[in-house]
């Protein structure tokens, strides 16, 4: 549960950074994803008890499921390596679960900035709906694969 904790917090500071800032810094990217590749190294489970398959494939999916963004300049790399390290940690089924949520939020998100703006920025941070997202998967998930 510390962990969770943690984890939590963690990604609410790159949320928040990426809100603020428009980008996602990489130290706090290697806060968690070193841990999380020795947890795997040393024990053969990420530290939320992802086995390796799952772990290596999760951050697959997380890096492929948010590169198009990246290549149509609507998403920042740092986007995308965040999306990855949060694979990383949940594993292919819970990481398709928080990348399928935050980008229902970045949906929501983006109506509401072109009905308020009548404009889109040319990047979204996407940061804080991976960021919310992920804890919602943490606190309740899975909630679509068991």
């Amino acid at each position: 549960m510390v962990v969770v904790g943690l984890l939590i917090v963690w990604t609410a500071c790159i949320a928040w950074y990426d809100f603020r800032q428009r980008r996602v810094p990489n130290v706090l990217l290697i806060l968690a994803a070193v841990p999380a590749l020795l947890a795997l190294i040393v024990n053969g489970v990420g530290l939320l008890g992802e086995r390796w398959g799952s772990s290596v494939g999760g951050m697959a999916l997380g890096f492929a499921l948010t590169i198009p963004g990246y290549a149509l300049h609507r998403f920042g790399a740092g986007d995308v390596k965040f999306a990855a390290v949060l694979g990383l940690l949940l594993g292919v089924g819970r990481g398709f679960e928080m990348v399928l949520g935050a980008s229902i939020l970045m949906g929501v998100a983006a109506l509401f900035l072109l009905a308020l703006h009548r404009q889109m920025q040319a990047r979204f941070p996407a940061a804080p709906m991976l960021g919310a997202a992920f804890a919602v998967e943490m606190m309740w998930g899975p909630l679509l694969i068991r």
